[in-house]
């Protein structure tokens, strides 16, 4: 691509339904201000500032989609009692000019640390809780796919614009995709189409739930870091395959 080809940052974009003075998104990155799990006015206060600073999207990080998919005891969990708050977020937001996304995911065998149980696709030793976490179930898997669905009802109901699908770093559906923490041998482990299963399940049902409410996002890391892990081959086949999904 030639300089004269590269789109230009500063430039309008279309991102599903959602318009955007540019192509600059501040990053979910967790801002450690809902102590007590809940909207604030100095969370409000930080993401306004950010709108008004000019960027083309914020992102409110991090968002649990269930009570034990929260990764620090300090974060928000996307519960039906959430949008008034989350709402009054949003138009804070949207009067500075900028939409925003909500960051949702399932902390999975981060969890621990917690002091959860933590949930893992195989039982791993946590170094953060000291112990080894529980191999998640099937059932609990169609539970989790249901929570993501739910959370994003929840993130439409309250006027938020994108919900970004928390697909990497070593989350539970990271971990479903890595070889090295998934061992599982039923039909949600094994090969790498498996291992995409749940996320792949995840997408769907979160974008059957809100339909062209909400823009939706993916965030999936492209090599795990450790031996034995995700690695770029494995997740640019990821991303095809989450692309052919729509």
């Amino acid at each position: 691509m030639t300089e004269a080809e590269a789109p230009d940052p500063f430039a309008p974009a279309t991102l599903g339904p959602v318009r955007l003075r540019n192509r600059i998104v501040k990053a979910a990155t967790f801002e450690g201000l809902t102590r007590d799990h809940v909207v604030n006015d100095q969370l409000v206060a930080f993401h306004r500032a950010v709108a008004a600073g000019g960027v083309g999207m914020t992102t409110l990080a991090y968002c649990a989609v269930a009570p034990d998919g929260c990764g620090t005891p300090n974060q928000l969990a996307l519960t039906p009692a959430v949008p008034p708050a989350l709402a009054r977020l949003a138009e804070a937001v949207h009067a500075e000019g900028a939409p925003v996304s909500a960051h949702s995911g399932h902390a999975g065998a981060v969890a621990a640390g917690t002091g959860l149980p933590g949930l893992s696709p195989s039982p791993v030793f946590s170094p953060l809780a000291m112990k080894r976490t529980k191999a998640v179930t099937v059932d609990q898997i169609r539970r989790i796919v249901d929570d993501f669905a739910a959370a994003a009802r929840v993130v439409a109901d309250a006027g938020v614009d994108a919900v970004e699908i928390h697909l990497g770093h070593g989350y539970l559906p990271s971990e479903f995709l890595s070889p090295r923490l998934n061992r599982r041998t039923d039909e949600w482990g094994g090969s790498l189409e498996n291992r995409a299963r749940f996320p792949r399940a995840i997408v769907q049902a979160v974008r059957e739930a809100v339909g062209d409410r909400l823009a939706v996002l993916a965030k999936l890391n492209m090599a795990d870091g450790v031996r034995g892990g995700l690695w770029l081959d494995e997740s640019v086949e990821v991303a095809r395959l989450l692309e052919a999904d729509g």
